[in-house]
């Protein structure tokens, strides 16, 4: 395994990075994290190339400061909003004489699985496998080693625009940076706040960014559900601006230093100096801004329960848990989410010293889905028989003609999800 593992957050108004090594007890330890704000993107989508490779440069460079280390390679993540689950089955019949499920078996039932119908705008970039059958019997997570004549499984076949992904890709290169694989950023979100019992008994994550809101919804475990709103953190400094006639950067300083959902009492509400687009300093009360702030907030809020409402999962979930720096980081958000979205609601933050904040979730999870992958891929190289089936974004070198941009990019697509 590398000695250091660095995953990049590829977000709408700032690119995060965090490095990750293994300590010798076995555990991971976040040593180094940071984020540069960035305008070549919008709404998760590269709209500047060279901006966006200037940002992840200043990152790369900063996180080199902090670890003492040259950094030329890295894991990034793909967002959820962009992606689109389809439901399908692939079935195969067991191929060894003995009837044993083996690895291969299982290779081949996921690629079954991959053969939908696929726009012309959209490639298959993963399968995300739900449950195997073996002979009827359901329910099955792993059947390696189990005897049987027919081998079936239920997944979520996952597609993108080839464009979105293949920009994204160059943009990385471009700041010199090798990319050693892509994770699902639902995934890596997940792995850095989620708990087991929160995805198995029914969970919705949601990721409030700058521009977009990201929904995901976990129930048995597994990813049922992803979905965007076209709003973030950034409506609510606009708002700032506009209200209140500052430029959108006083908004966003306004937003960042007094932001709050919780107002002051009577006539002890606090006063901040503001400056207008002349430098002129004026004074407003903090009452204020807190109302600005609070009326984007409920609209946001409810725009995600009308989301969760129309996906079909919102009886089945028993909480929410928001991450990312769009509203998570206001006092009083907690509760005010609790109130609209009638769920119980937290907000989730890495475990980690110097990386527990909502913001840096994302990369968090990156490097933690890229460290378990590595050791399952360490361990399965030992076996001769036994492969980890861990990778769900599977690639097949031999098929490079079928699998169109997925198999294009296959150097880029570890074992991951």
């Amino acid at each position: 395994m590398n000695e250091h593992i660095v995953g990049i957050d590829l977000g709408s108004s700032k690119i995060c990075g965090a490095v990750g090594k293994i300590s010798s007890n076995g555990k991971l330890q976040i040593i180094g994290i940071t984020s540069v704000v960035c305008s070549g993107l919008n709404k998760s989508v590269v709209i500047d190339i060279d901006n966006t490779a200037e940002a992840i440069k200043q990152c790369v460079t900063q996180l080199e400061r902090m670890t003492d280390t040259q950094i030329s390679e890295g894991y990034i993540s793909l967002p959820g909003g962009i992606c689109e689950l389809v439901r399908n089955t692939g079935m195969i019949a067991i191929s060894s004489e003995d009837r044993e499920i083996k690895q291969n078996d299982v290779d081949r039932v996921i690629e079954a699985a991959r053969l939908i119908p696929v726009p012309s705008d959209k490639e298959i970039i993963g399968v995300e496998p739900e449950q195997y059958i073996v002979d009827g019997y359901d329910n099955i997570k792993d059947p390696r080693g189990m005897s049987g004549v027919r081998l079936e499984v239920e997944a979520q076949v996952v597609m993108a625009q080839s464009t979105v992904v293949s920009n994204l890709l160059k943009s990385v290169k471009r700041a010199g940076i090798r990319v050693n694989g892509i994770i699902l950023q639902p995934s890596a979100i997940s792995a850095a706040v989620l708990r087991k019992e929160e995805k198995d008994m029914g969970i919705a994550l949601v990721d409030i960014g700058a521009q977009t809101i990201d929904l995901s919804i976990y129930k048995d475990g597994i990813l049922k559900y992803t979905s965007i709103i076209q709003l973030g953190g950034d409506n609510i400094t606009n708002d700032i601006s506009v209200c209140l006639k500052v430029p959108f950067s006083e908004g966003e300083r306004l937003k960042l230093k007094y932001g709050s959902l919780v107002k002051g009492k009577g006539e002890g509400a606090e006063k901040i100096r503001v400056k207008d687009s002349y430098e002129n300093l004026m004074e407003i009360d903090s009452n204020l801004l807190i109302d600005i702030i609070d009326a984007r907030v409920e609209e946001l809020l409810h725009l995600i329960k009308r989301n969760l409402l129309s996906s079909g999962f919102y009886k089945e979930i028993t909480g929410v848990v928001i991450v990312g720096g769009g509203i998570s980081l206001f006092r009083g958000a907690n509760e005010l989410s609790k109130e609209i979205l009638n769920k119980s609601v937290r907000i989730g933050s890495p475990e980690y010293v110097g990386a527990a904040s909502p913001i840096y979730v994302t990369a968090v999870g990156i490097v933690i889905q890229a460290v378990d992958n590595l050791k399952t891929s360490n361990s399965s190289s030992e076996e001769s028989e036994e492969h980890s089936y861990e990778n769900k974004w599977s690639k097949n070198e031999n098929k490079k003609e079928k699998y169109g941009f997925a198999s294009k990019i296959k150097g880029f697509f570890a074992d991951f999800f």
